[in-house]
């Protein structure tokens, strides 16, 4: 996922990073700088925010399911969850692990 949200990040950066030169030769270092950092904060609050109602609209569907397992909790995420990789990474997130089965 980090890998996903850095390729976008710096694609983003780049294309931003051409026209504010083009632009504004002389604050472009700057201005990529703040676009970069403002642009990837957003990316993870909204991959977070998604992945927690992708969660919760599973567990309104009964698509998961508590599973003991010595030192940790574990959630089972049947197969039929529409967007069942953002449930695992919100059970991983919450320092849980996801049982996919």
């Amino acid at each position: 996922m980090a890998v996903l949200l850095a390729l976008i990040n710096q694609i983003l950066t780049s294309a931003f990073a051409l026209l504010a030169h083009e632009n504004h030769p002389e604050i472009a270092p700057g201005l990529t700088l703040l676009f970069n950092l403002t642009l990837f904060v957003i990316l993870i609050v909204w991959i977070r925010q998604d992945s927690k109602h992708a969660w919760r609209d599973a567990c309104e569907s009964g698509f998961v399911s508590p599973c003991v397992i010595q030192n940790g909790r574990t959630v089972r995420i049947r197969r039929g969850c529409a967007r069942r990789w953002l449930v695992a990474l919100h059970v991983e997130l919450q320092s849980g692990f996801a049982s996919k089965a």
